[in-house]
């Protein structure tokens, strides 16, 4: 009998030996040896098995394969729960249908159960249960204890900006002597230079500056942190290396260096970057500038499909405001990249599936037989065996199902795409608002593929799957509320009221 010996641990302790961890290297291959099982060992060490976190369990994985290969017929663990370990019990109820499915028994040192009886799968989901319970007591009372340190101002974890190292032994930031004397210099030059300025002088990329006189780091040099749901500022557990009258400063340079204090959309964010279409003549989208002065005294500029300029050329599509895409693109975006370590395992599971699934030679004999209907099809049209109203029918069905083979031919066919930088695509709607015009379009062609513009919504196709599904595209609607249009047309009659008086 093949027994495969899973070891896992939740958490690494520091202060003493995981002496968990220890006795099931130790005993769990001695235990199945003595049943006479063959043995393969997975091990996953210091590992969480959480709802989230199970992709990040590479042993539990080549477990789950040789599972549905037929080359285990029993899992030998110290308890169940090493399994999985998810508060919903949808993680769990999959292992348990799973070896239930392939035979598969479940044994600790104390006792064996098979999934496929009912009685043991009852008992099975009964632990399962209590073990969800247990769970979510635990992420309740993890949540309230982070909770506290927060408002205590301790160190939450993560990565500690410079000039600041992380000590271990007193569990918080402390300034490191040999880096305060280049962020001196940065926050210095902050108060008059711009980012671009400041970077180029000191050899550094602009999108660091930035982030080193962003709101949220000038805060953490202070050590303060604004508490989120009173709006309170709350005096931090490490050394500041900031005065709040030079954060101030940096502020007020800032804003000084944009106009009048407000950003202004730039003109084609999304246009002539060679990834925006129309979704009705699929011709390139351009931007189009529009000279007519609004009764308010503001200019929209548009997008819209480049044969607008000929007539009738593609007559669905309507020209859209800049400012109503831009929005809801980068809103898509930014949303988009918030998901963080997900991104990062949803493409490599994409393309690991893109490897265990090249049937190119399958594909290729369907699109034959589709090719050989399609052929005959045309000759009984020929000979008059068919009406033509028929065909038409089935040749439509032909051509979808062709189009559809392609794609998958042209996917088996592609070669393996290169890992996205996801260190750089950890951006906030904050860092991308400081970002020149060049950035932000550099941000938007590193992450998207193509955007095809409708007169309601647009479609986004990313270069990395954005959901767990392997989807890579996002629809967002262009549409505005009625409340919104009604908001914006009296904002519009009271400015031209004001212009006239101003007159």
């Amino acid at each position: 009998m093949n027994c495969a010996v899973y070891i896992r641990k939740s958490r690494e302790t520091t202060d003493k030996p995981s002496y968990r961890l220890t006795v099931q290297r130790e005993q769990l291959p001695v235990y199945a040896k003595a049943q006479c099982w063959s043995v393969e060992i997975y091990d996953d060490g210091h590992a969480s098995a959480a709802r989230g976190k199970a992709e990040h369990l590479p042993e539990r994985s080549r477990l789950e394969a040789d599972i549905r290969s037929g080359k285990i017929n029993v899992i030998l663990v110290i308890e169940l729960s090493r399994l999985s370990r998810d508060d919903t019990m949808q993680d769990y109820v999959a292992w348990l249908t799973l070896c239930a499915d392939h035979s598969v028994k479940l044994s600790t040192l104390t006792r064996n159960l098979d999934p496929s009886q009912n009685s043991d799968w009852m008992l099975l989901l009964m632990e399962g249960g209590f073990s969800s319970v247990e769970m979510k007591v635990l992420a309740g009372r993890m949540a309230e204890g982070r909770r506290q340190a927060f408002i205590a101002g301790k160190f939450l974890g993560g990565q500690v900006p410079k000039p600041y190292r992380y000590d271990k032994s007193e569990r918080k930031p402390t300034i490191d002597a040999t880096l305060i004397d280049d962020c001196e210099k940065i926050w210095l030059m902050a108060e008059t230079m711009s980012a671009k300025a400041i970077a180029e002088k000191m050899d550094l990329a602009e999108i660091t500056v930035r982030r080193m006189i962003s709101d949220s780091r000038l805060l953490f040099y202070q050590a303060q942190r604004i508490d989120p749901e009173t709006g309170e500022t709350i005096a931090c557990d490490w050394e500041s290396v900031m005065s709040s009258s030079r954060a101030e400063r940096i502020r007020a340079g800032r804003r000084t260096r944009k106009t009048n204090n407000v950003r202004r959309d730039a003109a084609g964010l999304l246009s002539a970057l060679g990834i925006f279409y129309c979704g009705y003549c699929s011709k390139t989208v351009k931007s189009w500038n529009n000279s007519k002065i609004r009764l308010d005294g503001t200019r929209l500029d548009y997008y819209a499909c480049v044969t607008k300029n000929k007539k009738g050329a593609c007559p669905k599509s309507k020209m859209i405001d800049h400012k109503t895409v831009n929005e809801k693109v980068i809103r898509n975006l930014l949303s988009t990249l918030a998901q963080g370590e997900l991104l990062r395992s949803w493409w490599k599971d994409a393309q690991e599936a893109n490897v265990h699934n090249d049937n190119s030679a399958e594909t290729i004999a369907e699109i034959k037989k589709e090719e050989l209907k399609k052929q005959n099809l045309v000759a009984a049209i020929a000979e008059g065996l068919l009406e033509f109203s028929d065909a038409k029918k089935q040749m439509e069905i032909i051509k979808s199902k062709m189009i559809t083979l392609q794609d998958r031919l042209d996917q088996q066919a592609a070669k393996p795409e290169q890992e996205p930088e996801w260190d750089t695509l950890q951006i906030t709607a904050d860092e991308f608002e400081e970002l020149t015009n060049l950035e932000q379009r550099e941000v938007i062609t590193n992450t998207i593929t193509a955007i095809t513009l409708y007169n309601s919504y647009a479609i986004i196709k990313y270069r990395f799957p954005r959901t767990k599904s392997g989807s890579y595209e996002a629809r967002t609607n262009l549409t505005r509320g009625k409340e919104h249009v009604a908001k914006m047309k009296n904002r519009t009659r009271l400015q031209v009221v004001k212009n006239k008086q101003d007159s």
